[in-house]
């Protein structure tokens, strides 16, 4: 059976400029590994190829200097390993994520649980053109989403029960942004200036700032490459059902109108901010 470089490139083996050789590129949602799969892919590594690796930047590993004729076992062995050959061109790539609850003190959300479910539904999708996602979970956007074809990011929304404040200026302190600040010895959040970072929530030594909400900002249109962009803000506080829906619309959005090597936010521009929104929220 013959198969030809894109063929191979979209199951994740990209051909090397030495042809006698492929980089197989392994489907790491979220960039969570084991260190038994670690060990394991290290072993391929050594057994097919030259004992290499490489981190991508999107949190994935890559396995360079693998023969045409070892392919087949290689992917085999990953397969056990629970870490397949990912994707490359034209389609949904590896999902990245930040640690997310529990490990990371500011998260607001479980970023890998939701990277998994992600990844699960529209990994490998094909699409016009390449397409990322990114999931971090507080405004500090370590994985970027404002840079990502579609980014989510966890965020909180504060209140003040006024009766519980002691006006210790805990929150005061805290609060990076200046949107909290004592009036007659009580808290007062400025929604204009909030982010929703949660911080605040968690620095409260007496629970008088809770969370009025915790949802998913999501962001729409970013990318880096030759022409790098800021993504659109598509919605605050969305739910995890809306996250599926809205990821789903703007496939079938970039599958409909999308032309090659046209990323999602520039078709965005090309049909129009309004129009576009309409139908990826419907």
């Amino acid at each position: 059976m013959r198969f030809s470089v894109e063929e191979l490139k979209k199951s994740g083996y990209i051909l090397q400029r030495d042809a006698e050789y492929f980089t197989v590129r392994l489907r790491i949602p979220g960039g969570h590994l084991t260190s038994r799969q670690m060990a394991s892919i290290g072993e391929v590594a050594e057994r097919y190829g030259r004992g290499e690796l490489h981190l991508t930047a999107r949190q994935g590993i890559e396995i360079p200097w693998v023969r045409f004729e070892d392919l087949g076992e290689v992917t085999r062995t990953l397969e056990e390993i629970g870490t397949p050959p990912g994707s490359c061109g034209p389609r949904v790539r590896n999902i990245s994520a930040c640690p997310g609850l529990p490990v990371c003190s500011h998260a607001n959300i479980d970023t890998q649980g939701l990277a998994r479910k992600l990844d699960e539904r529209f990994f490998d999708v094909d699409l016009p053109t390449k397409l990322k996602l990114a999931i971090t979970g507080c405004p500090n956007s370590c994985a970027k989403p404002q840079v990502n074809d579609i980014g989510i990011m966890g965020v909180v929304k504060p209140r003040i029960i006024p009766e519980a404040c002691d006006g210790c200026g805990k929150c005061v302190e805290t609060c990076k942004e200046g949107a909290i600040k004592l009036v007659g010895g009580i808290a007062q959040i400025d929604y204009n200036r909030c982010i929703y970072c949660g911080e605040c929530v968690r620095a409260c030594p007496v629970g008088a700032d809770q969370a009025e909400r915790v949802g998913y900002t999501i962001f729409v249109g970013g990318n880096v490459g030759r022409h790098p962009r800021l993504a659109y803000k598509l919605v605050d506080f969305a739910t995890e059902e809306m996250i599926f829906r809205i990821v789903e619309n703007c496939l079938i959005f970039f599958e409909e109108e999308g032309v090659r090597g046209e990323r999602l936010g520039h078709l965005i521009e090309r049909i129009g901010l309004g129009e576009a929104f309409r139908r990826i929220l419907s």
